[in-house]
Formats: C-alpha cells, structure tokens, sequence
C-alpha cells in the first residue's frame, strides 16, 4: 500500500456510508529491525494544517480551541477498523456513536446558521 496515494486524504465512511472526513495523518508504530507498522489514521483540522507547517498546526489549534470551543486533539482511528479501502475508506465505526469526529464540523455549522442565508 502507497500512503500517500491510497490513504492520506482519502474520504472516511462509516458503517452507513455517511462521510466522516478525510484521512490527515498516519501513526506509525516504529520497531527496530524491521520496517514501520501503520497503527492509526488521524483526522482533524491540526493533523492537516501540520502538513502545511508545524506553525501552521499550533494556530488552527489554538483557534479550534478559542474561536470553536473544540477540542485541538485529532481523532485516532485505529487500523482495525478498517472494512475496506478503495477510493473512499470505509470503516466500522457509527457517526452518531463517534461524537469527536464531526465536533469541528458541527461548530462550524452553528456558526454558518447565523450568517444570513446560512441555515439553507
């Protein structure tokens, strides 16, 4: 498996093939002597902002923990969970169940509702 093409990035579905976001980063699991093991997937807004930039990363966190009130902690997926991976990855995990992985998203959502036309 390539990571960057076939896991990075990729859109997550949970079990009902509703999104929960896209995979933003890799944790891997190193071991002497032997290659490095992929262990869990990470999504959230820091994870990503840190590809651009460590720097970049500190401030979309400080802003999802001020500006949003969420949590700056990405969401750890672990490789278990994995059903399947395509295009899209498809994991065993209920949204509804999962209340960190949308946190951002639905602040951000309550925010939009207040911008006039925003609650369309």
């Amino acid at each position: 498996m390539d990571l960057f093409r076939d896991l990075l990035d990729a859109q997550l579905l949970d079990r009902r093939q509703r999104p929960l976001g896209r995979v933003d980063g890799v944790t891997l699991e190193l071991r002497e002597g032997q290659p490095p093991r992929v262990v869990a997937m990470n999504v959230g807004a820091g994870t990503l902002a840190d590809r651009v930039h460590p720097w970049f990363g500190r401030v979309v966190r400080r802003w999802l923990t001020w500006v949003l009130g969420v949590s700056a902690e990405p969401s750890v997926i672990s490789m278990n969970a994995i059903r399947n991976i395509d295009v899209d990855v498809e994991v065993a995990l209920d949204a509804e169940r999962q209340p960190d992985l949308l946190q951002t998203e639905r602040a951000l959502r309550r925010i939009v509702r207040r911008i006039p036309g925003g609650a369309k």
